[in-house]
């Protein structure tokens, strides 16, 4: 007889951590609302001490409703163990201070969220670990940023807001070659679309609070890895105190039941508005993986199994027409997360990359007017018509003879 394939990421969203079968239980997971767990014996706290994973002592340390949360996004991401974590900058900090100390380095893409940048340069300075970023264009050439005291490579892919996207698979194994593990931070993907583990990287980070929750109801963060890297990891995170709750638990493991069919939806929307984009005449490019003629098609494609549900792009007349176009949008939210079922937009050098230098956020190739939008899973026929209504209102004064229309 063959083998049983896996379970589909659909089904593991909706049944993985929450197991019920043959047995008389409630059909959701339990808030365990506790800070702190009664024991049977001495003998139940000895084996707590030798690390038996089903006895609680204490949710700092693990929580029954955290666990079933670690459980389903492990098996989507196809990990052997997951940590969740108060936000997704506590997973990262609980990761880089596991595998580095002071002294040692991060390498990371210079396009990254702006608090992880903030994190690295600012927060891990003072521990005595340095980062360099690398910037996009120059990842081919990884190898020149490694030094003996490397550590750790960060990669996120595809990146905020210019959707552009590095090759794990080549950049795992280049690093590999140094002994220097690959973190990679899949928020923006989930591991609906791509799953870094499978291309070769040895730790998986989130914002929970985006995509896996989903109803932008909850802050939180996930870190994937094998037992070996994740048992430090985990005691990194209880002794800084980056523990998630079990009420944040219980509304991720609602959020993540949808995650499959919210991620198909939003992606297939986004596709929509990227088209229309592309032929607007007040764009001036869009930046989406998904089309044809974007830089990333190619190895998003081999790497991905969909494109995203985030579409940027710059709009012609620079930071002045995009706040205009901003503030004249009736239906997306002006809000600065992103991955909810409600579609948002987003003014990155207000608010992501405010911190950004010019010539960083040139490297970035994000500019005043670059607008990021986060898609949701409204109709989107009602999601263009409001993105025409802005474009309407913002179209400056006809000149007679000024040739506008002809740039």
């Amino acid at each position: 007889m063959s083998k049983p394939l896996p379970p589909s990421d659909a089904t593991l969203s909706v049944h993985a951590g929450e197991d019920r079968h043959g047995r008389n239980a409630p059909l959701t997971t339990e808030i365990q609302q506790t800070a702190v767990f009664a024991l049977h014996n001495t003998e139940q706290l000895r084996r707590y001490a030798a690390g038996d994973p089903d006895v609680f002592l204490y949710t700092r340390y693990g929580n029954p409703t955290l666990r079933a949360a670690e459980e389903k996004i492990a098996a989507l991401e196809h990990g052997e163990d997951a940590i969740l974590t108060a936000s997704g900058l506590a997973a990262e900090l609980a990761v880089a201070l596991t595998l580095c100390k002071s002294g040692d380095e991060i390498v990371s893409m210079l396009d990254i969220y702006g608090g992880t940048a903030k994190l690295f340069s600012n927060l891990l300075a003072r521990c005595g670990i340095t980062t360099r970023f690398v910037p996009f264009h120059e990842l081919e050439n990884i190898e020149r940023s490694f030094t003996r005291k490397t550590r750790m490579l960060f990669l996120e892919t595809p990146t905020n807001p210019t959707l552009r996207c590095a090759d794990i698979r080549s950049l795992a194994a280049r690093a590999h070659r140094r002994k220097i593990a690959v973190v990679v931070d899949n928020t923006f993907a989930t591991p609906i679309l791509q799953k870094p583990l499978d291309l070769g990287a040895d730790v998986v980070v989130h914002s929970a609070t985006k995509y896996l929750g989903g109803h932008s109801d909850l802050t939180a963060g996930a870190i994937v890895a094998s037992r070996r890297l994740s048992a430090p990891m985990r005691e990194t995170m209880i002794l800084s105190g980056g523990c998630s709750d079990p009420g944040v638990a219980y509304l991720l493991l609602r959020g993540l039941k949808t995650l499959e069919v919210r991620v198909e939806r939003a992606c297939r929307n986004a596709a929509t508005i990227a088209a229309y984009l592309a032929r607007h005449p007040r764009v001036v490019q869009v930046f989406y993986p998904g089309l044809p003629d974007s830089p990333s098609h190619s190895l998003a494609t081999s790497q991905m199994t969909g494109f995203g549900a985030i579409v940027s792009f710059d709009i012609r007349g620079a930071g002045p027409a995009a706040e205009r176009f901003i503030d004249a949008l009736k239906l997306w939210y002006l809000a600065t997360s992103l991955g909810g079922v409600e579609s948002t937009v987003s003014y990155p050098v207000l608010s992501s990359h405010s911190a950004a230098t010019r010539r960083d956020l040139k490297l970035m190739g994000v500019s005043p007017a670059t607008i990021r939008l986060s898609v949701g899973i409204e109709d989107a026929t009602d999601l263009v018509n409001d993105l025409e209504q802005a474009f309407a209102n913002d179209e400056p004064p006809h000149q007679p003879g000024s040739g506008f229309g002809m740039e």
